[in-house]
């Protein structure tokens, strides 16, 4: 659904006043998380598609994160799954993956493990990265112990392979959040400002 919604404004743009060809993202945590997946696997539109809305582009053009999970294959160290296992085992509701049965009449759960692995790489950004991703800047705190401080320097180090422009900030002495975020809200402005204002 966030990518629809990324579609929606992008097809509204007009009626918003704002240039579709310049969006950018941000989030924290999980937010964070999807900020990613939107910037980095998100979907070009289909032109041949019935609704105008699928027509469009989900991609946006500038990433902006706080402390996001990127990797729950690899979560804090390598090898270690983060899939609602290990320091995320309080959140496994969010890792539960289900499909419709085969007479489509019900939801029933994905339990084969080689295809609960499939599904945790799948919704880990740092395996959607590619040269064509937008300009990404991290923002993490290095006593966050929800999500590792490793799960941004990992993707930003993947970024950087890939030739992506990014940067990351981080937060001293900080946790999973911190109560004055002003001045990282503001490091968030200038990068989108650096990257999507007009030349």
């Amino acid at each position: 659904q966030v990518m629809r919604a990324v579609r929606h404004i992008r097809a509204n743009a007009r009626a918003y006043g704002i240039s579709p060809d310049r969006l950018g993202v941000t989030g924290s945590s999980a937010g964070g998380h999807l900020s990613l997946m939107i910037g980095l696997s998100g979907p070009a539109g289909d032109p041949a598609a019935k609704d105008p809305v699928d027509q469009v582009s989900s991609r946006v053009q500038a990433i902006g994160a706080f402390f996001p999970p990127t990797d729950f294959l690899n979560y804090g160290q390598t090898g270690e799954r983060g899939d609602g296992r290990g320091v995320l085992a309080d959140y496994r509701g969010a890792f539960a993956f289900r499909e419709l049965s085969a007479n489509r009449r019900q939801f029933i759960s994905i339990t084969e493990e080689s295809r609960l692995l499939a599904k945790a790489q799948e919704i880990s950004p740092v395996t959607h990265v590619s040269p064509d991703d937008p300009p990404t800047l991290l923002i993490h705190g290095d006593q966050d112990k929800l999500v590792p401080l490793q799960q941004s320097e990992l993707i930003i180090a993947r970024l950087k392979q890939a030739g992506v422009a990014t940067k990351l900030i981080v937060k001293p002495g900080e946790a999973h959040g911190w109560k004055d975020r002003s001045p990282d809200i503001a490091a968030i402005a200038d990068w989108f400002d650096l990257h999507l204002a007009r030349k």
